[in-house]
C-alpha cells in the first residue's frame, strides 16, 4: 500500500529547522558539505527516477524549483520515521519514493514536472554526520504531434510556382521537417529536408502531380501528416487514336461491313480533354470513344479526333483513314446425294458471293483427299468403306473473316434397334404387326417372318406393316421382324409375342361425397397387341361413351380412367365394369362406387340491396353468412310483385338470376331489370348439391351517386389565361349538387364553388391556381368525391432567393471560413423550373442552381449574382449577394493546469490567441454548475469522485490453472483504494489503487463461495462493494433419450444453466468416450456462449447407438451429462418371389426378370444380384461372387431387363427388397431359361409315335416268351425272374439322384459351389437349362 499524502507548507533547510529535524542526533564535526549535480531528460508520460545518493540517508528532504522562478517548495521528507509526501508530489505526476531508498519515481511524467530537484541528505557515519546536496535538473521532452499540410491552393498550373507549409501544434525544439512526394505509380521521393516548415516549388510541371506529406522529427519521435493531393493542370498532348477494326492497311484501317468499329481517342491532359469526332471535316460525335455499329460501305473515309482543354483553351487533332470490306453472305451450304447406283456418296458444298471468292475444302474423307474448290465443290465418297456416323465437313474461308465458316453432313445407321409393335383395326377385325427402323442413310430394308422362318408379306424400307385377320390362335405366338442396312454386315431382328389383356385397378372400392366428381382407374398390366379399346360400363351395364355428359373418359396406351361427374347417392352408387379387348381376347374387371351426401351450408343475410342507376334497371346486392360452415357457392332468385292497379291470386314465381357464385363472393350486380316493375330478391347458400335455407326477402332502394370524374380544358394554362373544368357523373338520382375543392401546394383545401351546375370557369389564371382539384357530387342517398386532377399553371421566374450553407449571415450577405466549403443555392419560383447562371463580380462562372466553392480563400470574397431564366416565357430575374471570408486563429487552444488554494483545487488555464473575431473559450464539465465563457484566456476550478460504481469480473487462464478476480473503480482524485475479502470477511491479497486483481489457484473448493471487492474514496462517507459468486458448471439437455431412424441425422443438445466464471470449453464425447472433434465428417458441432449442440450424421444402429456425454469445466469445477441415442432400424421389407426369368432371345445376352412381393410391407426399392456359375471345362472350389447389376429400383418396379451378358456363361440371379437401410431376405436363386422353340410339337409327335410302336413290339415279345417258357427258360427267368428268389440288388446310379430331385421339386436349383457330374452314358438327352451339366 502506497504512502498517504500529507499537506505541508513550503519550507527550506535552515539553521533554525535543521536542529529540530535532527533532534537527538549529535553532530561532532559536520565537516564540509558535498554537492552533486546531474541532468536528465525524460519523455512526457513515461517513467522517471531521480536518485538521491547510492545509499539510504538517515534524514533527507526533496524540494522542487520551477524553471524561471526562485521559489523552493518541498516534495517529500524523511526524518527517520518514513517518507512523508507533500501535495506537490501528486501535482507533478504522482511522485513516490522507491522502497528502501531515497530516490523519487513516477510512472507517468507530466510536462509540469520539468525543473530543478534538490535532495538534502544527512548521513550518520562513524566519523560523524555528513551533509550532501544532490541537484537534479529534469528536462521533460514532448513528442511532436501529428503535423498537417497547408497548401497555397488545391491545384497549380504547369509552369507556375507553388508553396506548402507543414503545420505543427506541439513538440520540443529543435524540429526537422522532411517533405515526401508520392507519384501516381506509388513511388515515394524525398523532396526536401530542413528546419523550415515551408517548401516552395518555383516551376511546377505535370510530374509534380501526386500526394504530398511532411514528416516532423525531434529527439523524441517523428510523425507524418496525412496526404494532400496536388493537382497540376496541363495539356492536351497530341491525341492517340486506337481502332478496334479488322486490320491495319497502308493508308489506315479496314473493317468488315455489318460489324462494329470503335475509335478511341486519348490525349494526356488535366483536367481531362473534351473530345469531338469529325467525319470528312464534319463534326458527328462528342466524346472520347466513337462507336459505329453495323458499319456500311458508304461510311468509309477520313475520321479526325479533336482534343481540347477548356481550362487553358488549347487543342490538338489527329486524322485516320477507314476502309470497309465485306465477306460472302451467310455460311456455306452442304448437301449429300447418292452416286454410282447407291454405292457411293456425292458430297456437294456451295458458298456464293463475297469478294474475293470463298475457298472450300471437304474434311473427313476415306480417300484422304485434300482437294479444294471455289464457290461450288463436289467430292465422291465410297460407301462400303464408310464407318457409321461418319461426319463430312465443308470448310469455307474468306479474307474478310477472322474465323472459318463450315457446314456438315453425315451418313449413319438408323438409331437404336428395329422397333416392333402390334395393333388391331377398330373392330379387332384385323391384326397389324408394325416394324420400323427409322432414320439413317440410306434407309433400311424390313420384312416379317413367322417363328418357323417363313417370310410374311412384302419387303419395305424404313417401316413394314404386316396385316393378319384377327384370331385367338395367335395368342402366345411370336413373329420376327428382320432389318438390313448397307452399313451392317448382318441383319437385325425384333420379336413380338401376342397376349390377351390383363386389367388392374388402384382401388376396387371407391367412396366420394355427393356432387363431386370421382375417378375410377383401370390399367393394362399385360396386353399385346394393345387393346383396341377399353370400355367402361355403368352400374346398369350400359356402355359409357366419350360424348356422355355424365361420364368423362381419359385414355392412354396402358390405362383408361372414367370420371363420374356430379355424383348422386341414389343414382350413381353401385358396381362399374372395365372391359378390354384386343385382337386375341377380352377381359372384364368390376369396381364398387359408394356416394355420400354433404352437410348443410350456413344461412345467409342480405346486408345491402340498392339501385345502381337512375333508370332503376341495375341492382347492387351485398350479403353475409351467419356461421363459418362449409359452403361451395350461392345462387340469387328474384320475384316480380303484382302492380298497384290489379291483384293476382297466382303466387309470383321465383326466377334464378345468378347461379354458381364463388363461396368468397359477398356482392353481385343484377342488370337489365324492368324499371316499371317492383322486385323482391333472396339468396341461398349451397354446399355442392346440398341447398341451404333461403335468406329473408328484400326489395332494392334508390340509387346513390357514382364516383364523379373531372374533364379539364387545359392542364397547363399560362398565367393570365382562362380555363374551365367539368364534373362528369355516370349515375345518381336527381337532384344532384356539385361542390368544387382546391388543394394548394401547402396542402390547404379551399371550397371554390357550390351549385347545381357541374361546370366551373376560371377567367384569370394565376400561379395561386396551381394545385389539385376535385369535385363532390351529392344527392339524397349519398355523396362521392372524384379523383384529384393537377392544374399546372405556367408562370415566373420571380425574384430569386439565395440560400447559403456558410458560417454566418452578415448585414451585407454571408460570411464563410477560410479553407472551408461553401454552397450557394439559388431558387426562383417558376413553372417550368428556371435555368440558373452564377456570376462572380459580373463574370459568368457556373451554370446550375447550386454553386459550391471548395477550399474557399480570402480572394474568393466579393459579389455573387444568380440569374434565373424561364425558357418557356423567355423571362429573366436576378439577385446579388456579398460573400465575406473569415479566418480562425492559428493552431488549436493550449491548455495547462496549476494548483491553487493550497493544492486543494485545480486551476485550468486555456489560451488561443489570434484570429478574427477572437475565439470564445469554455471549460466543460463543471462541478459547480458554472457555464462561464471567456475570450482568449479562461480559468476554472474543478474536483470530483470516480465515475459510477466499482466493477467486478472473474475469468480464468487458458488451461484453468489460475482464477483471476478483477475489480476496478476508474477515475477520481485522489484515486480510490480497492481490496478483496472472502464471504467470511477475511482480506484476500493486497490493497491497490484504481484496480485490483486477485489471483487464486483453481480449486473446486471455491464453488458456491462469494468474494467481495471493497472500494474506498476520501470523498465518500462509506466504502462501496461489488460481489462475485463462483459456481461450477451445471448442464441440462432437452431430451436425455433421443431416438432416430437409421440413416437420418440427429441433434443432441447441451445447455449451461449455471456457470461462473465462464466455461473455457464444452466438449462432446461419443458412445466410445472419444472426443467428437477428431471426426468432423461424422459429427457437426454448433456452439454458443450458453449451449452446444452435436449433430450425428447418417446414423447407423450398430455403430452410433449408445451413451453420449456432454462435458464442461471452468476454474472451480466441471460437470458432464449423458444423452442416450437409440438408432432404430426401419422395418424389414417383404420377401420377394421371382415369377419369371428368361433369356430375351436365343443369343443368351439379355435376360428379363419378373417378380412379386409376398406381403404389403414397407419398402423403398429393390436391387438385383447376378452370380456366374462355374464353366463347363472344369470345377472351382471358390464360391462365385454376387455382383449387383441393378440398384435403387423404384418400389413399384416388378420387372427388369439385364443386358450384355456373356452368351457362353451360366448365371444365377436373385432379387432383394430394401426399406431404406434395412435389407430384406434375398429371393430364391434362379437361372434364366431359353425361350420356347416351335419344333417341340413335331418332336413330341415323333416321340409318341415311336413309343406306340415300341410298346406293341414289346408286348408281342413278352407273349411269345410267356407261351414258350419251357423252350427258352433262361430268357423267361431273366425277364420275369425266379419265383422263389428272396434277394434284390439295389443299384443306384448318380443320375437317379438328379432325376429324382427334378421330379420332386419340378426343377433342380444349383447352390453356389456345388457341382454334380454324371457319367457320359447316363447323361439325359434334354435337361432343362437350370440343371444341364457340362460334358
Amino acid at each position: 500500500m502506497k504512502n498517504r499524502l500529507l499537506g505541508l507548507h513550503d519550507f527550506c533547510l535552515s539553521a533554525f529547522l535543521l536542529p529540530l529535524f535532527l533532534h537527538g542526533l549529535e553532530i561532532s564535526d559536520p565537516g564540509q558539505v558535498v554537492y552533486r549535480e546531474a541532468k536528465t531528460s525524460v519523455v512526457v508520460e513515461h517513467e522517471a527516477t531521480l536518485e538521491c545518493g547510492t545509499t539510504l540517508p538517515d534524514v533527507y528532504i526533496w524540494s522542487f524549483t520551477k524553471p524561471g522562478t526562485d521559489t523552493i517548495r518541498a516534495l517529500v521528507y524523511n526524518f527517520g520515521k518514513g517518507p512523508k509526501l507533500q501535495q506537490l508530489a501528486q501535482d507533478l505526476g504522482d511522485l513516490d519514493v522507491i522502497t528502501n531508498s531515497s530516490s523519487l519515481f513516477t510512472k507517468k511524467l507530466l510536462v509540469a514536472a520539468e525543473g530543478l530537484y534538490t535532495c538534502q541528505a544527512l548521513y550518520d557515519t562513524a566519523e560523524g554526520a555528513r551533509l550532501y546536496y544532490y541537484y537534479v535538473y529534469l528536462r521533460v521532452l514532448v513528442p511532436v504531434y501529428k503535423p498537417y499540410v497547408l497548401p497555397r491552393n488545391s491545384s497549380a498550373v504547369e509552369g507556375s510556382s507553388f508553396w506548402m507549409r507543414c503545420g505543427l501544434e506541439n513538440g520540443t525544439e529543435p524540429i526537422n521537417y522532411t517533405w515526401e512526394q508520392e507519384s501516381r505509380s506509388g513511388l515515394v521521393n524525398i523532396l526536401a529536408g530542413s528546419n523550415s516548415s515551408l517548401i516552395n516549388i518555383v516551376w511546377v510541371t505535370r510530374n509534380h502531380t501526386g500526394w504530398y506529406r511532411c514528416l516532423a522529427r525531434n529527439e523524441v519521435n517523428q510523425q507524418r501528416s496525412d496526404r494532400i493531393w496536388l493537382d497540376v493542370l496541363y495539356g492536351p498532348d497530341l491525341p492517340q487514336v486506337d481502332v478496334t477494326a479488322y486490320s491495319v492497311t497502308e493508308t489506315g484501317y479496314s473493317a468488315l461491313e455489318g460489324g462494329n468499329v470503335s475509335l478511341m481517342c486519348q490525349a494526356s491532359s488535366n483536367p481531362p480533354s473534351q473530345f469531338a469526332w469529325l467525319y470528312n471535316n464534319i463534326e458527328i460525335y462528342t466524346g472520347a470513344q466513337l462507336t459505329i455499329t453495323n458499319i456500311l460501305r458508304v461510311q468509309a473515309g477520313f475520321y479526325t479526333c479533336l482534343a481540347q482543354n477548356t481550362y487553358i483553351n488549347s487543342r490538338s487533332r489527329k486524322t485516320i483513314t477507314l476502309t470497309v470490306y465485306y465477306p460472302p453472305a451467310g455460311a456455306p451450304s452442304c448437301s449429300i446425294f447418292q452416286a454410282n447406283n447407291y454405292t457411293d456418296l456425292a458430297l456437294f458444298c456451295s458458298w456464293v458471293g463475297g469478294y474475293p471468292s470463298a475457298s472450300l475444302k471437304w474434311s473427313q474423307s476415306v480417300n484422304k483427299d485434300n482437294q479444294m474448290g471455289i464457290t461450288n465443290f463436289t467430292q465422291i465418297q465410297p460407301g462400303p468403306d464408310t464407318a457409321n456416323n461418319s461426319v463430312f465437313t465443308c470448310y469455307g474461308s474468306h479474307v474478310a473473316l477472322n474465323i472459318t465458316q463450315s457446314c456438315s453432313t453425315k451418313t449413319w445407321l438408323p438409331q437404336g434397334e428395329p422397333q416392333c409393335s402390334a395393333n388391331s383395326s377398330q373392330n379387332n377385325e384385323y391384326l397389324m404387326l408394325s416394324c420400323s427402323w427409322v432414320g439413317g442413310f440410306p434407309r433400311a430394308l424390313l420384312w416379317w417372318a413367322s417363328s418357323s422362318g417363313d417370310v410374311q408379306g412384302t419387303f419395305e424400307e424404313s417401316s413394314n406393316i404386316l396385316v393378319l385377320r384377327s384370331s385367338a390362335t395367335y395368342s402366345g405366338k411370336a413373329f420376327v421382324c428382320h432389318a438390313k442396312h448397307p452399313l451392317t454386315k448382318e441383319s437385325k431382328t425384333c420379336v413380338l409375342k401376342l397376349e390377351t389383356p390383363v386389367l388392374i385397378t388402384e382401388n376396387s372400392v371407391v367412396s366420394v361425397f355427393e356432387g363431386n366428381d370421382v375417378q375410377l382407374t383401370c390399367s393394362l398390366s399385360k396386353t399385346y397387341p394393345p387393346a383396341t379399346e377399353i370400355i367402361w360400363y355403368n352400374k346398369l351395364r350400359q356402355t359409357v361413351g366419350d360424348t356422355s355428359k355424365k361420364y368423362v373418359l381419359q385414355r392412354a396406351a396402358a390405362w383408361t380412367n372414367m370420371t363420374v361427374r356430379e355424383t348422386d347417392s341414389l343414382v350413381d352408387s353401385g358396381y362399374y365394369w372395365c372391359s378390354a379387348t384386343n385382337a386375341v381376347g377380352r377381359t372384364d374387371m368390376p369396381i364398387l362406387l359408394l356416394v355420400m351426401r354433404y352437410p348443410m351450408p350456413p344461412n345467409v343475410t342480405i346486408s345491402k340491396i340498392v339501385y345502381t342507376s337512375r333508370q332503376r334497371t341495375d341492382v347492387n346486392m351485398e350479403w353475409m353468412i351467419r356461421t363459418d360452415s362449409v359452403l361451395t357457392g350461392f345462387f340469387i332468385e328474384r320475384q316480380r310483385l303484382p302492380g298497384p292497379d290489379g291483384k293476382s291470386d297466382i303466387m309470383p314465381i321465383w326466377q334464378k338470376v345468378a347461379v354458381d357464385l364463388e363461396p368468397s363472393t359477398r356482392s353481385y350486380q343484377i342488370n337489365n331489370l324492368d324499371p316499371n316493375v317492383t322486385y323482391t330478391f333472396r339468396i341461398t347458400a349451397m354446399n355442392r348439391r346440398t341447398t341451404g335455407n333461403p335468406s329473408e326477402i328484400r326489395s332494392p332502394v334508390s340509387m346513390p351517386v357514382s364516383k364523379p370524374y373531372i374533364v379539364l380544358s387545359d392542364r397547363s394554362p399560362v398565367e393570365g389565361s382562362s380555363v374551365w373544368m367539368l364534373c362528369g357523373l355516370e349515375a345518381g338520382t336527381e337532384p344532384v349538387s356539385y361542390i368544387w375543392e382546391q388543394e394548394s401546394r401547402s396542402g390547404l383545401v379551399n371550397t371554390l364553388a357550390e351549385s347545381n351546375s357541374n361546370l366551373i370557369n376560371i377567367t384569370g389564371v394565376t400561379c395561386n391556381h396551381t394545385g389539385w382539384y376535385r369535385c363532390l357530387a351529392r344527392n339524397e342517398v349519398s355523396q362521392q368525391r372524384s379523383d384529384r386532377i393537377w392544374l399546372d399553371v405556367i408562370f415566373g421566374p420571380e425574384q430569386p432567393q439565395i440560400d447559403a450553407i456558410a458560417y454566418s449571415v452578415t448585414d451585407q450577405g454571408y460570411s464563410a471560413l477560410e479553407r472551408r466549403n461553401i454552397s450557394l443555392t439559388c431558387q426562383a419560383s417558376s413553372n417550368p423550373p428556371s435555368q440558373y447562371v452564377w456570376f462572380y463580380n459580373n463574370s459568368e462562372i457556373y451554370t446550375g442552381a447550386q454553386l459550391t466553392i471548395s477550399t474557399v480563400l480570402r480572394g474568393h470574397a466579393g459579389y455573387y449574382a444568380c440569374l434565373a431564366q424561364n425558357t418557356y416565357r423567355n423571362t429573366l430575374s436576378k439577385k446579388t449577394i456579398t460573400l465575406t471570408v473569415y479566418y480562425p486563429p492559428d493552431g488549436i487552444p493550449t491548455c495547462s493546469i496549476l494548483p491553487v488554494n493550497n493544492y486543494t483545487d485545480l486551476a485550468l488555464i486555456c489560451s488561443w490567441m489570434g484570429g478574427y473575431p477572437p475565439a470564445t473559450l469554455k471549460w466543460s464539465p463543471y462541478v459547480k454548475g458554472d457555464n462561464r465563457e471567456g475570450i482568449s484566456n479562461d480559468t476554472l476550478i474543478q474536483s470530483g469522485l470516480p465515475y459510477g460504481e466499482p466493477q467486478c469480473s472473474a475469468y480464468a487462464t487458458r488451461n484453468n490453472e489460475y482464477l483471476m478476480l478483477s475489480c476496478s473503480w476508474e477515475g477520481g482524485f485522489p484515486r480510490s483504494l480497492l481490496w478483496w475479502a472472502s464471504d467470511s470477511g477475511d482480506v484476500q491479497g493486497t490493497s491497490e489503487e484504481n484496480s485490483n486483481i486477485l489471483i487464486l489457484r483453481s480449486s473446486a473448493t471455491y464453488s458456491g463461495k462469494a468474494f467481495a471487492c471493497h472500494a474506498k474514496h476520501p470523498l465518500a462517507k462509506g466504502s462501496k462493494q461489488c460481489v462475485l459468486k463462483l459456481e461450477a458448471p451445471v448442464l441440462m439437455t432437452q431430451r436425455s433419450v433421443v431416438s432416430v431412424y437409421e440413416g437420418d441425422d440427429v441433434l443432441l443438445t447441451c445447455i449451461l444453466s449455471k456457470n461462473y466464471p465462464a466455461a473455457t470449453e464444452v466438449t462432446w464425447y461419443n458412445n466410445l468416450k472419444q472426443n467428437v472433434g477428431e471426426t468432423p465428417k461424422k459429427y457437426v458441432l454448433q456452439q454458443a456462449a450458453a449451449w452446444s449442440n452435436l449433430t450425428v450424421r447418417e446414423t447407423d444402429s450398430m455403430v452410433d447407438s449408445g451413451q453420449y456425454w456432454c462435458s464442461a469445466k471452468n476454474a472451480v469445477g466441471g460437470a458432464e451429462i449423458p444423452v442416450k441415442l437409440v438408432v432404430i432400424r426401419y422395418p424389414m421389407p417383404p420377401n420377394v418371389t421371382i415369377t419369371k426369368i428368361m433369356y430375351s432371345s436365343h443369343q443368351r445376352t439379355d435376360v428379363t426378370v419378373e417378380w412379386l412381393i409376398q406381403a404389403d410391407a414397407d419398402l423403398t426399392g429393390f436391387f438385383i444380384e447376378l452370380q456366374m456359375l462355374p464353366g463347363r471345362l472344369g470345377k472351382s472350389d471358390s464360391v462365385p461372387l454376387w455382383q449387383k447389376v441393378a440398384a435403387d429400383l423404384e418400389p413399384s418396379t416388378r420387372s427388369y431387363q439385364i443386358n450384355n451378358l456373356d452368351p457362353s456363361g451360366k448365371y444365377a440371379l436373385r432379387v432383394t427388397a430394401v426399406n431404406r437401410r434395412t435389407i430384406g431376405h434375398p429371393s430364391e436363386l434362379k437361372s434364366p431359361a431359353l425361350p420356347g422353340f416351335n419344333a417341340y410339337p413335331s418332336v413330341i409327335g415323333a416321340a409318341i409315335g415311336g413309343m406306340l410302336v415300341a410298346t406293341v413290339a414289346t408286348v408281342l415279345i413278352f407273349l411269345y416268351v410267356l407261351r414258350n417258357r419251357s423252350n427258352i427258360p433262361r430268357l423267361h427267368d431273366m425277364i420275369f425272374g425266379r419265383q422263389n428268389s428272396q434277394s434284390r440288388e439295389n443299384i443306384n446310379f448318380p443320375e437317379d439322384e438328379v432325376v429324382g430331385g427334378a421330379e420332386e421339386g419340378g426343377r433342380a436349383e444349383m447352390s453356389p459351389g456345388t457341382s454334380v457330374t454324371l457319367p457320359r452314358s447316363a447323361m439325359p438327352a434334354n435337361l432343362p437349362p437350370q440343371i444341364k451339366q457340362p460334358k
